[in-house]
């Protein structure tokens, strides 16, 4: 595996597994997994698997970052699939 490819598994990995904790709060999970394995395409190279995942959680995961929704970073913007 390579280096990009270990970095987008242990991104979806982080994403799964925050989705599960949160899955009460999640609507459309189909829709947040597509967006997730978009985004994993996408992960810019200053950001480690767990940051990323963490923004991504951010934006997507309702409630996950508290009341205040973040702004989204370019590179979680118009998410298509790969």
């Amino acid at each position: 595996m390579s280096v990009n490819s270990d970095r987008r598994a242990d991104f979806l990995w982080i994403v799964q597994m925050i989705m599960i904790k949160y899955e009460d709060k999640i609507f459309g999970w189909s829709g947040i997994a597509g967006d997730a394995i978009a985004a994993s395409y996408r992960i810019p190279k200053e950001l480690t698997a767990r940051e990323a995942a963490l923004k991504f959680c951010a934006l997507f995961v309702e409630g996950f970052s508290g009341d205040e929704r973040p702004s989204v970073p370019n590179w979680l913007a118009e998410l298509d699939d790969p």
